[in-house]
Protein backbone atom coordinates (compact mmCIF):
# COMPACT_ATOMS: atom_id res chain seq x y z
CA UNK A 1 0.00 0.00 0.00
CA UNK A 2 0.96 3.64 -0.48
CA UNK A 3 2.93 4.99 2.47
CA UNK A 4 0.96 7.50 4.51
CA UNK A 5 2.31 10.34 6.64
CA UNK A 6 0.69 12.18 9.56
CA UNK A 7 -0.06 15.20 7.36
CA UNK A 8 -1.86 13.09 4.76
CA UNK A 9 -3.92 11.36 7.42
CA UNK A 10 -4.77 14.52 9.29
CA UNK A 11 -6.16 16.24 6.19
CA UNK A 12 -8.67 13.41 5.68
CA UNK A 13 -10.04 13.72 9.23
CA UNK A 14 -12.65 16.27 10.37
CA UNK A 15 -11.02 19.49 11.61
CA UNK A 16 -10.18 19.47 15.29
CA UNK A 17 -10.15 22.53 17.49
CA UNK A 18 -6.96 24.48 18.22
CA UNK A 19 -3.93 22.19 18.16
CA UNK A 20 -0.84 23.24 20.13
CA UNK A 21 2.52 21.59 20.78
CA UNK A 22 4.73 21.84 23.84
CA UNK A 23 7.69 19.91 25.25
CA UNK A 24 8.20 18.50 28.72
CA UNK A 25 11.54 19.01 30.48
CA UNK A 26 12.57 15.44 29.61
CA UNK A 27 12.02 16.03 25.88
CA UNK A 28 8.66 14.32 25.31
CA UNK A 29 6.30 16.23 23.03
CA UNK A 30 2.78 17.04 24.23
CA UNK A 31 -0.10 17.72 21.85
CA UNK A 32 -3.05 19.80 23.04
CA UNK A 33 -6.40 19.88 21.28
CA UNK A 34 -8.29 22.80 22.81
CA UNK A 35 -11.90 23.95 22.62
CA UNK A 36 -13.44 27.34 23.31
CA UNK A 37 -15.23 26.76 26.62
CA UNK A 38 -13.68 23.63 28.16
CA UNK A 39 -15.42 21.73 30.94
CA UNK A 40 -12.52 19.36 31.62
CA UNK A 41 -9.14 18.05 30.45
CA UNK A 42 -8.42 14.47 29.42
CA UNK A 43 -4.79 13.32 29.38
CA UNK A 44 -4.55 10.69 26.65
CA UNK A 45 -1.72 8.15 26.70
CA UNK A 46 -1.30 6.11 23.53
CA UNK A 47 -0.06 2.53 23.30
CA UNK A 48 3.17 0.94 22.05
CA UNK A 49 4.06 1.79 18.47
CA UNK A 50 1.43 4.50 17.94
CA UNK A 51 1.22 8.20 18.79
CA UNK A 52 -1.22 10.80 20.10
CA UNK A 53 -2.33 12.20 16.72
CA UNK A 54 -3.57 8.76 15.69
CA UNK A 55 -6.62 9.49 17.89
CA UNK A 56 -7.55 12.32 15.49
CA UNK A 57 -8.11 10.14 12.41
CA UNK A 58 -8.34 6.63 13.94
CA UNK A 59 -9.71 5.31 17.24
CA UNK A 60 -13.21 6.55 16.27
CA UNK A 61 -11.76 10.08 16.02
CA UNK A 62 -11.89 10.11 19.81
CA UNK A 63 -10.20 13.51 20.14
CA UNK A 64 -12.81 15.30 18.01
CA UNK A 65 -15.61 13.64 19.98
CA UNK A 66 -14.08 14.77 23.26
CA UNK A 67 -13.63 18.32 21.93
CA UNK A 68 -17.28 18.28 20.81
CA UNK A 69 -18.16 17.62 24.47
CA UNK A 70 -16.03 20.66 25.47
CA UNK A 71 -13.20 18.52 26.81
CA UNK A 72 -9.62 19.58 26.08
CA UNK A 73 -7.29 16.71 25.20
CA UNK A 74 -3.61 16.61 26.14
CA UNK A 75 -1.72 13.73 24.55
CA UNK A 76 1.95 12.89 25.19
CA UNK A 77 4.00 11.11 22.54
CA UNK A 78 6.14 8.57 24.36
CA UNK A 79 9.92 8.79 23.91
CA UNK A 80 10.73 7.16 20.56
CA UNK A 81 7.17 7.65 19.29
CA UNK A 82 5.37 10.26 17.18
CA UNK A 83 6.97 13.69 17.43
CA UNK A 84 9.06 12.90 20.52
CA UNK A 85 12.82 12.31 20.15
CA UNK A 86 14.62 9.02 20.73
CA UNK A 87 15.24 5.77 18.86
CA UNK A 88 11.96 4.61 17.38
CA UNK A 89 10.00 2.31 19.65
CA UNK A 90 12.57 2.29 22.46
CA UNK A 91 10.65 3.16 25.64
CA UNK A 92 11.81 3.31 29.24
CA UNK A 93 8.56 2.94 31.18
CA UNK A 94 10.06 4.51 34.30
CA UNK A 95 10.89 7.68 32.31
CA UNK A 96 7.45 7.62 30.71
CA UNK A 97 5.78 7.51 34.13
CA UNK A 98 7.90 10.46 35.30
CA UNK A 99 6.88 12.40 32.19
CA UNK A 100 3.23 11.50 32.74
CA UNK A 101 3.31 12.76 36.34
CA UNK A 102 4.90 16.01 35.16
CA UNK A 103 2.12 16.44 32.58
CA UNK A 104 -0.50 15.86 35.29
CA UNK A 105 1.15 18.58 37.39
CA UNK A 106 0.78 21.02 34.49
CA UNK A 107 -3.01 20.63 34.54
CA UNK A 108 -3.21 22.23 37.99
CA UNK A 109 -2.85 25.67 36.40
CA UNK A 110 -5.99 25.13 34.32
CA UNK A 111 -8.48 24.90 37.23
CA UNK A 112 -10.49 22.22 35.39
CA UNK A 113 -11.52 18.66 36.29
CA UNK A 114 -9.01 16.15 34.89
CA UNK A 115 -9.52 12.66 33.50
CA UNK A 116 -6.78 10.18 32.57
CA UNK A 117 -7.00 7.74 29.65
CA UNK A 118 -4.52 5.05 28.66
CA UNK A 119 -4.58 2.29 26.04
CA UNK A 120 -2.50 -0.88 26.41
CA UNK A 121 1.05 0.22 27.36
CA UNK A 122 -0.45 3.66 27.90
CA UNK A 123 -2.74 2.03 30.43
CA UNK A 124 0.25 0.71 32.37
CA UNK A 125 1.95 4.12 32.31
CA UNK A 126 -1.26 5.84 33.42
CA UNK A 127 -1.91 3.34 36.22
CA UNK A 128 1.68 3.48 37.48
CA UNK A 129 1.50 7.28 37.45
CA UNK A 130 -1.67 7.19 39.56
CA UNK A 131 -0.26 4.89 42.25
CA UNK A 132 3.08 6.73 42.26
CA UNK A 133 1.38 10.04 42.94
CA UNK A 134 -2.37 9.90 43.67
CA UNK A 135 -4.03 13.13 42.58
CA UNK A 136 -7.38 14.90 42.38
CA UNK A 137 -8.40 13.42 39.03
CA UNK A 138 -12.13 12.96 38.44
CA UNK A 139 -11.63 9.61 36.78
CA UNK A 140 -9.26 7.11 35.16
CA UNK A 141 -10.12 5.14 32.01
CA UNK A 142 -7.96 2.16 31.11
CA UNK A 143 -8.64 0.58 27.73
CA UNK A 144 -7.19 -2.92 27.23
CA UNK A 145 -4.44 -2.08 29.75
CA UNK A 146 -1.18 -4.05 29.65
CA UNK A 147 -0.56 -4.68 33.35
CA UNK A 148 2.22 -7.30 33.52
CA UNK A 149 2.29 -9.47 36.61
CA UNK A 150 5.66 -10.39 38.15
CA UNK A 151 7.64 -13.20 36.57
CA UNK A 152 9.52 -15.78 38.64
CA UNK A 153 12.64 -14.13 40.06
CA UNK A 154 15.02 -15.82 37.61
CA UNK A 155 13.02 -14.80 34.53
CA UNK A 156 12.58 -11.19 35.58
CA UNK A 157 16.24 -10.98 36.57
CA UNK A 158 17.35 -12.35 33.20
CA UNK A 159 15.30 -9.78 31.28
CA UNK A 160 16.71 -7.03 33.51
CA UNK A 161 20.24 -8.22 32.77
CA UNK A 162 19.63 -8.25 29.00
CA UNK A 163 18.14 -4.74 29.29
CA UNK A 164 21.33 -3.47 30.93
CA UNK A 165 23.63 -5.21 28.43
CA UNK A 166 21.69 -4.59 25.21
CA UNK A 167 18.70 -2.32 25.90
CA UNK A 168 17.85 -1.63 22.25
CA UNK A 169 17.86 -5.26 21.10
CA UNK A 170 14.36 -6.50 20.32
CA UNK A 171 12.80 -9.54 21.92
CA UNK A 172 12.39 -12.53 19.60
CA UNK A 173 8.66 -12.75 20.34
CA UNK A 174 6.55 -11.62 17.37
CA UNK A 175 4.05 -8.79 17.77
CA UNK A 176 0.34 -9.43 17.38
CA UNK A 177 -0.61 -8.95 13.69
CA UNK A 178 -2.63 -5.80 12.99
CA UNK A 179 -5.66 -7.80 11.86
CA UNK A 180 -5.79 -9.46 15.29
CA UNK A 181 -5.75 -6.08 17.05
CA UNK A 182 -8.90 -4.73 15.37
CA UNK A 183 -11.21 -5.59 12.47
CA UNK A 184 -12.19 -2.35 10.73
CA UNK A 185 -10.86 -2.82 7.19
CA UNK A 186 -10.21 0.88 6.57
CA UNK A 187 -8.35 1.24 9.86
CA UNK A 188 -6.24 -1.82 9.02
CA UNK A 189 -5.35 -0.20 5.68
CA UNK A 190 -4.42 3.07 7.37
CA UNK A 191 -2.30 1.35 10.02
CA UNK A 192 -0.42 -0.77 7.47
CA UNK A 193 0.42 2.33 5.42
CA UNK A 194 1.17 4.65 8.34
CA UNK A 195 4.87 5.57 8.30
CA UNK A 196 4.73 7.14 11.76
CA UNK A 197 3.65 3.96 13.53
CA UNK A 198 6.51 1.81 14.84
CA UNK A 199 5.95 -1.75 13.68
CA UNK A 200 9.04 -3.39 15.20
CA UNK A 201 9.16 -5.60 18.28
CA UNK A 202 9.47 -4.72 21.94
CA UNK A 203 13.01 -3.97 23.15
CA UNK A 204 14.58 -5.53 26.23
CA UNK A 205 14.55 -2.03 27.78
CA UNK A 206 10.78 -1.78 27.37
CA UNK A 207 10.19 -5.35 28.56
CA UNK A 208 12.30 -4.93 31.70
CA UNK A 209 10.96 -1.52 32.70
CA UNK A 210 7.36 -2.59 31.99
CA UNK A 211 7.80 -5.65 34.21
CA UNK A 212 9.27 -3.49 36.97
CA UNK A 213 6.40 -1.00 36.68
CA UNK A 214 3.84 -3.80 36.71
CA UNK A 215 5.39 -5.42 39.78
CA UNK A 216 5.38 -2.10 41.65
CA UNK A 217 1.81 -1.40 40.53
CA UNK A 218 0.38 -4.70 41.79
CA UNK A 219 2.03 -4.15 45.16
CA UNK A 220 0.35 -0.76 45.65
CA UNK A 221 -3.21 -1.23 44.37
CA UNK A 222 -4.69 -1.11 47.86
CA UNK A 223 -4.15 2.66 47.86
CA UNK A 224 -6.05 3.24 44.58
CA UNK A 225 -9.04 5.53 45.28
CA UNK A 226 -9.68 7.20 41.90
CA UNK A 227 -12.99 6.57 40.09
CA UNK A 228 -12.04 3.98 37.48
CA UNK A 229 -13.45 2.47 34.30
CA UNK A 230 -11.61 -0.47 32.73
CA UNK A 231 -12.79 -1.67 29.32
CA UNK A 232 -11.39 -4.84 27.76
CA UNK A 233 -12.26 -7.10 24.85
CA UNK A 234 -13.14 -10.67 25.72
CA UNK A 235 -11.32 -11.84 22.56
CA UNK A 236 -8.16 -9.76 23.07
CA UNK A 237 -5.20 -11.98 22.10
CA UNK A 238 -2.61 -9.28 22.86
CA UNK A 239 -3.45 -8.66 26.54
CA UNK A 240 -5.69 -11.13 28.42
CA UNK A 241 -8.83 -9.61 29.94
CA UNK A 242 -8.37 -11.67 33.11
CA UNK A 243 -5.63 -9.24 34.19
CA UNK A 244 -8.08 -6.34 34.01
CA UNK A 245 -10.59 -8.30 36.06
CA UNK A 246 -8.02 -8.91 38.79
CA UNK A 247 -6.98 -5.24 38.70
CA UNK A 248 -10.55 -4.02 39.24
CA UNK A 249 -11.06 -6.57 42.01
CA UNK A 250 -7.97 -5.36 43.87
CA UNK A 251 -8.22 -1.56 43.67
CA UNK A 252 -9.86 0.15 46.63
CA UNK A 253 -11.94 2.68 44.71
CA UNK A 254 -15.61 2.90 45.67
CA UNK A 255 -16.40 3.86 42.05
CA UNK A 256 -14.99 1.15 39.80
CA UNK A 257 -16.34 -0.66 36.75
CA UNK A 258 -15.03 -3.42 34.52
CA UNK A 259 -16.79 -3.52 31.15
CA UNK A 260 -16.01 -6.59 29.05
CA UNK A 261 -16.79 -6.22 25.35
CA UNK A 262 -18.06 -9.52 24.01
CA UNK A 263 -15.84 -10.70 21.12
CA UNK A 264 -13.87 -7.43 21.38
CA UNK A 265 -10.27 -7.28 20.14
CA UNK A 266 -7.40 -5.20 21.57
CA UNK A 267 -7.89 -1.75 19.98
CA UNK A 268 -11.56 -1.41 20.83
CA UNK A 269 -11.96 2.07 19.33
CA UNK A 270 -10.90 0.64 15.95
CA UNK A 271 -12.86 -2.60 16.27
CA UNK A 272 -16.34 -3.69 15.22
CA UNK A 273 -17.81 -2.43 18.52
CA UNK A 274 -16.07 0.96 18.30
CA UNK A 275 -19.23 3.09 18.32
CA UNK A 276 -20.61 1.34 21.41
CA UNK A 277 -17.30 1.62 23.29
CA UNK A 278 -16.78 5.28 22.35
CA UNK A 279 -20.24 6.17 23.65
CA UNK A 280 -19.58 4.22 26.85
CA UNK A 281 -16.44 6.29 27.51
CA UNK A 282 -18.13 9.61 26.73
CA UNK A 283 -21.13 8.77 28.93
CA UNK A 284 -18.89 7.72 31.81
CA UNK A 285 -16.99 11.01 31.66
CA UNK A 286 -20.22 12.99 31.31
CA UNK A 287 -21.75 11.32 34.35
CA UNK A 288 -18.80 12.42 36.48
CA UNK A 289 -18.99 15.99 35.23
CA UNK A 290 -22.72 16.38 35.85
Amino acid sequence: PQAISIDMLSTSAPPSHNHELSTLSGGAVVHKWLCGSPRAILILQHGFGEYAERYVFSHSQFIQKLNAKNINVWGMDLWGHGDSPGSRGKVNVRKAVTDHIQLRHHTSNEKLPVFLFGLSLGGLITARSVVSEPGPEKGVILLSPALPEPLPMFGQGAIGLFARLMPSVELPKARTPIERLFRDAEQIRLAEADQTMFKGKMSFLLAATALDAGTELWNELGDWRAPTLVVHGASDVSVPFETSKRFVDEISSSDKTLHLVEDGYHELLNDSNAEEVTQLLLDWIGDRLS
